[in-house]
């Protein structure tokens, strides 16, 4: 037996090692795979944490009008707070702090020959500043003697006197306002309504003395500076009523802070929050725990009779919430894409061993007639494969390993040793009695019971599956991700990560079901074909269909294998496009514009330089009313933003944009429902709807208008608002005739946003950041220096540029290439499967005249017609499985938007996937004739004589 089996491993080695690189593949993939994506989620987890800002992330408490007693007792307090909590919330939390603000403002006098029209100080005290900023001149502030101090010994009256209090203020700070460390600064007591004044100065408190200028250090983004705004650089307004007006914050010595704001002062603690070690199977257990804590108010000890009460709450919830249903999304595509492929592993394991048994056919079946029972003979291949497969696996796991380093769990192993066991388990159900007997294939086709039954059970677990998948809704949105229980507790906010066995075994068993109608309907297509070709001179193409009606090469096999292969492939390519359109889509409809720019005010002046920069076509300003009532005749409305522009102008900049064209090019028109009253598009969320009329209860006059749409969000507006928009020369003459008022309109609020609109190559096709654009980006920081610039083309690549779309790509990639590799081998095992009966009949034929382009016309006739099967079908498939998978699975969070992507078709990566289909096939055809050249005519005529 061992002779014998070493005799056949040498003669038919190249199928056995086929079986054992299939078993390599398929353990490399099931082990590391897990680990890659659990890599991803980790890092998707780390960097969407590490693109929040302190602000957002930090656990932070305001405590309005409340100080601590005792603050070494409130620090030691805080710090046993961090300490209580579990992991593994404890280990991103850090060191935790506080800071106390006057509630009053302080108001300063400029130094004469200023240009700044004021100077507006936070009075701010914490108990380390000296920890996270360094002295550059001076001292730091000490306690001073206040007037509430001298008036209680009756010394004189506190509003007569001068009683300086020192402050440290930053070097940024004191360099714009002209200040120097130990100079006196008076407050300000007198000046127009628009000036503010200090109320201290009023009590006897007065002039401020800077004792000290300080540079941070630090990061000026971390938690302590983000936490003390304007402690650095200070804010410098434009108001275009008063000019420049600064704002800064000024460090007082602890203990003065509750005299200068007499008890009217707001404490803010944080505990900052990191995501560095942030692990992916952490998130759920720390957006519970952080749910826990956002529900209650937590005491904490500060030396008083009565516990300092802390309402903390972090952002981070919501960025938490988004990850997992993010999560949810990319585990449910992944899942998709990998159920084909291990479908067509089976496969083309199957056709291995059908062609390793079939070389082998003659020496078992004389094993056979001598005494040897189909146990062992199924024995016998089976260890031999096993054999094989399970150092072909191990191998696969140790590259899987080194490829993908991380934690390998139970699972891993056993899918890996599961992949070993693959070739014997395939090589000993081939290896039976029956499997050695030879004969057509379409003889004996309809006649299996069990055939019918495993292909109704599979009909009937794709119609089920797929129903009870689309029954379920949509799951995985960041609106259930996660929900507390009523008495305050979180409860777990989303399932257990993993694959959803319904959602990756429903477009198995769809791919199945649809590959199982084209096998059933491919033998009618193919005779009506064999009986049209009929009657043709040329007998390669009736020769051919006649073949693939009768003997198709490997069987049914291929045509599942090609199937779930090609609908792979069809799959990622058209999920790949969804996703990144829905991307695109979200940036444009968020943006509303090529260029969208938020500065501090775009007056008439302002918009007409923008115009004049070169690529600029078309600028429109949008104007902020603030708060209306919208509301219908006699009724009672809501109260909704008001927002008003140019709309010829927002037509030409928003067109292109999805929705865009149709909403703003009807504001200005007249051919409207009541030609006085003023067309608006609202918002969904005011309650009305098209051809509706209302009034806008403007403060000084009551407007007809008429909505002319009603959407979800106006492109480039903010979104989640009510609001109402309207051309603002239509508004102004409807404002002028409601007050019966003649002459231009009065001045509104300024604009502070514009929509841009570029012509040329500046426009959507270099407006991602080609010289075009940039160079009209530059064009308007010379304009608008402190402006904000979106560009929908940026936002939607730095979507992309995320762990999970990037991990996603390679995902759709490595699907498509695995698809191309196993159709490969499937097309190379069908063709050698079919080389003895070929080589046959090419034998006879050639004899009589048959050339040898007709000959590989034949084998063309082979594989083409299921080729035509597995495109027609994976087409399909392509299609439908994509609107399965969103029907059930919300992917928002992957595309940054509020509403599941449409599903598109890509041309040029369809084209590509067509094309390479062939090259694989052309490929296949070489090789599969390479390796079959041993079977010369006149061996052929021999063996059959």
């Amino acid at each position: 037996m061992f002779r014998y089996v070493r005799r056949q491993l040498a003669a038919s080695w190249g199928a056995v090692l086929t079986l054992g690189v299939v078993a390599l593949v398929t353990a490399l993939v099931l082990s590391a795979a897990p680990r890659a994506v659990a890599a991803m989620h980790g890092d998707q987890a780390a960097w969407t944490v590490g693109e929040t800002t302190p602000l957002t992330r930090d656990l932070i408490a305001v405590s309005g009008q409340q100080v601590p007693e005792d603050w070494d007792a409130y620090l030691t307090g805080l710090t046993d707070l961090r300490d209580e909590q579990p992991e593994p919330l404890h280990g991103l939390l850090g060191t935790p702090d506080f800071q106390v603000s006057a509630s009053d403002p302080e108001s300063v006098t400029p130094l004469p020959g200023s240009d700044l029209f004021s100077i507006v100080l936070t009075l701010r005290a914490t108990p380390h500043l000296d920890e996270h900023a360094t002295l550059v001149e001076g001292r730091w502030p000490e306690t001073t003697a206040g007037p509430l101090d001298q008036f209680e010994y009756g010394s004189e009256d506190p509003r007569a006197a001068r009683y300086p209090y020192e402050v440290a203020v930053s070097r940024q700070a004191a360099e714009r306002f002209g200040w120097e460390a130990g100079h006196e600064y008076d407050l300000r007591t007198d000046g127009s309504s628009m000036v503010p004044l200090s109320s201290r100065a009023n009590s006897g408190w007065g002039p401020l003395v800077v004792t000290g200028i300080y540079e941070q250090h630090g990061d000026p983004q971390g938690s302590w500076w983000r936490q003390n705004p304007i402690g650095g650089v200070p804010n410098v307004i434009q108001d275009p009523n008063t000019g420049l007006n600064a704002q800064a914050a000024a460090y007082v010595d602890p203990a003065m802070i509750d005299a200068l704001s007499w008890g009217g002062a707001s404490t803010t603690t944080w505990i900052p929050v990191s995501g560095d070690g942030l692990r992916a199977d952490h998130v759920p257990g720390v957006l519970a725990q952080l749910r826990g804590i956002d529900a209650q108010e937590i005491p904490v000890d500060d030396g008083g009779s009565a516990a300092f009460g802390l309402d903390l709450d972090s952002g981070l919830t919501d960025v938490l919430a988004t990850l997992l249903a993010q999560r949810a999304g990319v585990d449910a595509v992944i899942a998709v894409l990998a159920a084909g492929p291990l479908g067509a592993a089976l496969a083309v394991l199957a056709l291995g061993a059908r062609l390793v048994i079939d070389r082998r056919r003659p020496a078992l079946a004389l094993l056979h007639a001598r005494g040897a029972s189909g146990a062992q003979l199924r024995a016998m291949a089976g260890l031999e494969g096993a054999a094989i497969g399970l150092v072909a696996a191990a191998a696969g796991f140790a590259i899987g390993l080194w490829a993908a380093p991380g934690q390998v769990t139970t699972a891993q192993v056993l899918l890996a040793a599961a992949a070993g066991l693959g070739p014997g388990v395939a090589l000993a159900l081939a290896a039976g009695p029956r499997g050695l007997r030879g004969g057509r294939s379409d003889l004996g086709r309809g006649r299996g019971r069990v055939r019918w039954i495993l292909e109704v059970l599979v009909l009937a677990g794709a119609a089920v599956s797929t129903a009870l998948l689309l029954q379920r809704g949509v799951v995985g949105g960041a609106g259930e991700a996660g929900a507390e229980d009523g008495g305050g507790g979180a409860v777990d906010p989303l399932p257990a990560a993993g694959v959803d066995p319904l959602l990756a075994a429903s477009p198995l068993l769809l791919s199945l079901a649809v590959t199982l109608l084209a096998v059933r309907l491919f033998p009618l297509v193919t005779l009506a074909v064999e009986r049209a070709l009929a009657r043709r001179r040329d007998l390669v193409p009736f020769l051919g269909a006649a073949r693939a009606t009768r003997d198709p090469a490997g069987g049914v096999v291929p045509a599942v294998a090609l199937v779930l292969c090609v609908s792979v492939a069809a799959t990622a390519a058209v999920l790949y496009s969804t996703v990144t359109g829905g991307v695109a889509r979200e940036a444009w409809h968020e943006v509303g514009a090529d260029l969208r720019v938020s500065g501090p005010e775009i007056s008439e002046e302002v918009a007409a330089e923008l115009s004049a920069i070169d690529g600029v076509a078309a600028v429109a300003p949008v104007t902020d009313h603030d708060r209306i009532a919208v509301a219908e005749p006699a009724g009672n409305g809501v109260r909704a933003t008001l927002f008003t522009t140019d709309a010829a102008a927002m037509a030409r900049a928003q067109e292109g944009v999805a929705g865009a064209p149709a909403l703003t090019g009807t504001l200005g028109s007249r051919d409207t429902p009541g030609s006085e009253a003023v067309p608006l598009i609202v918002t969904r969320s005011t309650g009305y709807g098209a051809g509706q009329e209302v009034e806008l209860r403007l403060p000084d006059a009551v407007v007809p208008g008429v909505v002319v749409e009603a959407v979800d969000q106006v492109a480039g507006l903010p979104g989640g608002e009510v609001l109402v928009l309207a051309d603002d020369a239509r508004l102004a003459g409807a404002v002028r005739a409601a007050e019966d008022e003649e002459g231009p309109p009065a001045a509104g609020p300024p604009a502070r946003v514009a929509l841009l609109a570029l012509d040329g190559a500046g426009s959507r096709s270099g407006g991602g950041g080609g010289e075009p654009a940039s160079a009209v980006v530059q064009g308007i920081r010379e304009v608008l220096p402190n402006a904000v610039v979106d560009d929908p083309a940026a936002q939607a690549r730095e979507i992309l540029r995320s762990p999970a779309s990037t991990g996603l790509v390679a995902a759709f990639v490595a699907a498509v290439v695995l698809a191309g590799l196993l159709v490969g081998a499937v097309l190379v095992m069908a063709l050698m499967l079919a080389a003895p009966a070929r080589a046959r009949l090419l034998a006879v034929l050639r004899t009589l005249g048959l050339s040898a382009r007709q000959g590989r016309g034949l084998v063309g006739w082979e594989i083409g017609p299921w080729i035509a099967v597995a495109v027609v079908a994976g087409a399909v498939l392509g299609g439908v499985v994509p609107v399965i998978l969103l029907s059930a699975v919300d992917v928002t969070a992957l595309t940054g938007g509020t509403q599941s992507p449409e599903v598109r078709w890509d041309p040029v990566l369809t084209a590509g996937l067509a094309a390479g289909l062939v090259v694989v096939a052309v490929v296949a055809v070489g090789l599969a004739a390479a390796l079959g050249r041993r079977h010369e005519i006149a061996a052929q005529l021999r063996i059959e004589r």
